[in-house]
């Protein structure tokens, strides 16, 4: 996939892409931006920053590891900005994928999320995989409801506390 300019709901306009090595600054300051709350939301844990090793293994992808980034342009002068990511990681020898997503605190409910999941399952789907699964927070109610929007099953996660399995065929 090439770089893809969307207008979301609201007009903002995102282009959304694959992440490259070149992005290792930028998901920092994605992440570094976020509150602690949706930190806690897509780490399963209370975080204040991500270790570099992390990072760097978030923007270096290759076919079993796929991600896209929503960027926003600036002012001239400043770098583009990243305002959400979502990924996928093949589980080996499988037609499943362990699936992650994560919007900015100032970007939900626009569109955004959805979008990015269509082009993740998309592509899913092109690399032969057939379902995408995630854990969720029992407390997180917005991704419970975006989770149902996209026709996905909540289960409880085995072994793993206050956790729904999510479950989607793409």
């Amino acid at each position: 996939m090439s770089n893809n300019s969307v207008q979301l709901n609201d007009a903002r306009l995102v282009t959304i892409r694959p992440i490259r090595p070149s992005d290792l600054d930028a998901l920092r300051t994605f992440f570094t931006a976020l509150s602690r709350a949706t930190l806690r939301l897509r780490f399963h844990s209370s975080t204040n920053e991500l270790s570099e090793h992390l990072l760097n293994e978030f923007t270096r992808v290759n076919h079993a590891h796929v991600a896209f980034v929503a960027e926003i342009h600036g002012v001239a002068g400043q770098l583009p900005a990243l305002v959400a990511e979502a990924r996928f990681v093949r589980n080996a020898d499988s037609e499943s994928a362990e699936f992650a997503l994560v919007v900015a605190d100032n970007w939900r409910r626009i569109g955004l999320g959805t979008l990015l999941t269509r082009i993740l399952a998309q592509r899913a789907r092109f690399t032969g995989v057939r379902h995408l699964c995630g854990d969720v927070l029992e407390d997180n109610k917005a991704m419970r409801g975006f989770a149902h929007s996209l026709g996905a099953r909540l289960s409880r996660a085995i072994g793993r506390g206050q956790t729904l399995r999510l479950s989607m065929n793409v």
